[in-house]
Parts: C-alpha cells; structure tokens; sequence
C-alpha cells in the first residue's frame, strides 16, 4: 500500500506541470492490432487525459493494410524502397484504417474517456501535395488545427488516421510520423510522444543496456550518421529533429511493448525511454 501512495506522490508534480498542456501521442499499428497492448495503452491516455492533459491520438495500420492486402490478393509495390499507392490500395488502407478507428474509439469510451475518430482529410486539417512516383501519397504542406483546438476546447481526445487531402481535395496516404510531427508543431505541443516497438535511441540495437535515457537535437543529427539508425528510424528521427525546433517541448520514444510505458514516462522521475529535448 506504501508503495502505491509512493508512485501517486511522485506522480503529483507531473500531473501539476502539464495540466491543460497538449500531448501528441503516435502508436504503431502493430500495437493498436492487438488487443491487449491496446488496452493498456488507451488507460494510459484515458489517465493522462482525466488529470487534465489535452491528447490528440494518431494511429497507424501496417498489419492490418497488410492483411487486408494479401487477403484481397493486391500485390504491394515499391518504388525505390517506398511503398507505391494505387487507387486500389489507398481504398483498402481506407478500410483497415478505418476499422482501427473505430475499435480504438469504442474502446476510449468504454473507458468513459470522450474520444471522436477522424482523418487528416476531414475539416481540412491536413493539405498534402502529391508524391507523384508514389502513387496516391502526400506529403504535408499546411496543418489547419482549428478543428482539433476545437475538440480538445470541448474535452474530447481526437483519434486521427493518417490520410490528407491533396491539391484537388482527394485523399491521400501520409506517413503517420510526419502526421504526428506537424500536428505537434501546429498545436505547439508540450510533447511528442512516439510508441514504438523499441525500448528507445540504442547504442547498440542488440543491447537494450544501451538505452540512450535522454540527448539533444544536436547530439541526434550526429547520431543520423549511426550504422543503426536506419530503415524506419530515419523518417521518425527527422520527424523528431523538425518537431524540436519547431517549438515542441520534447519528443520521446518509448517502447509501446511494455504494458503502461506511457504513464512510467511521464509520471516517475527515471522515465523508461528516451527524451529529446532541444
């Protein structure tokens, strides 16, 4: 019993710091395909946003747009190692992602958390121009948060799927990072908060002894020079570098594996991933 009243007490200056602050959290769609890191997760933002914190949820799909793809036969194309959109593919990205939404809203409420799903598409929150190699993918011009300031003034918490209207207003696939990085930026975010299915920045990504707790922008342009950040890591670290000087308090990458690293972040001292700071 000490021990509960210990982590409460530790937890109070954390929840008096960034109440009525704006948190963006992204999570990978493998964590939101499965039912159980879900839960676990959705508490921890039904508790941030219950002590007065103001979330904007933004999901992805990887699993469940493959599923559907290799499920309805659709082969998937690259162009230079990026994912190519076709109409065909965009529509069942449309489908898995919307499906998610919806399960990760009813599960908000369930919490009797007031959650409202949506797109970068809807009330023109996210213009993006066309990558023309890729097909139907955007890449963001303009973040317009009046809807979102809107949502958060009335205390729901917006669960958003990555998609953007292009220049004719016709949807199109956006990289779930750069979604979470510019909607930070837009809402001058306290945080960014990136769930991931790494512990945080590693040294050496085959010892998680090597967890870099916290480092600078500086420090992480250097790191881009790293053997091992590569692959996924780039865009996301890019995303991460643009968000810090672009005005968000810090950025953070955590492991969305570990049941309720979320609030361990946030609330405790030590923390359980890595904070970027500028």
């Amino acid at each position: 019993m000490e021990k509960r009243v210990e982590v409460l007490i530790e937890a109070l200056p954390y929840i008096r710091k960034f109440k009525e602050k704006v948190f963006v959290v992204k999570v990978g769609g493998a964590a939101v395909s499965n039912e159980k890191l879900r839960k676990s997760i959705l508490q921890d933002c039904a508790l941030l946003k219950f002590v007065g914190i103001k979330l904007v949820l933004v999901h992805g799909g990887g699993p469940e747009i493959s599923k559907l793809m290799e499920k309805l036969d659709v082969d998937v194309k690259f162009v230079k190692g990026l994912r190519h959109t076709s109409k065909e593919t965009l529509d069942i990205v449309r489908m898995a992602l919307g499906k998610l939404n919806s399960e990760i809203v009813e599960d908000l409420e369930g919490m009797d958390c007031k959650a409202l799903g949506t797109t970068g598409k809807s009330g023109g929150l996210v213009k993006a121009a066309r990558v023309e190699e890729l097909g139907l993918v955007g890449k963001i011009t303009k973040i317009n948060p009046s809807m979102l300031e809107h949502l958060l003034d009335k205390d729901y918490l917006p669960v958003i799927q990555p998609l953007g209207a292009d220049e004719t207003g016709k949807a199109v696939n956006i990289n779930a990072d750069e979604l979470a990085s510019s909607l930070a930026k837009a809402l001058k975010a306290e945080k960014l908060i990136f769930l991931t299915n790494v512990p945080g920045l590693l040294e050496d990504l085959k010892d998680e002894s090597t967890l870099v707790r916290e480092i600078s922008t500086r420090e992480l342009k250097q790191k881009l020079k790293w053997e091992e950040v590569s692959g996924g890591m780039i865009p996301k670290t890019k995303a991460i570098i643009d968000s810090i000087e672009s005005g968000t308090g810090s950025v953070h990458l955590l492991d969305g594996r570990k049941p309720h690293s979320l609030l361990l972040e946030i609330f405790t001292t030590s923390g359980v991933g890595t904070m970027i700071t500028k």
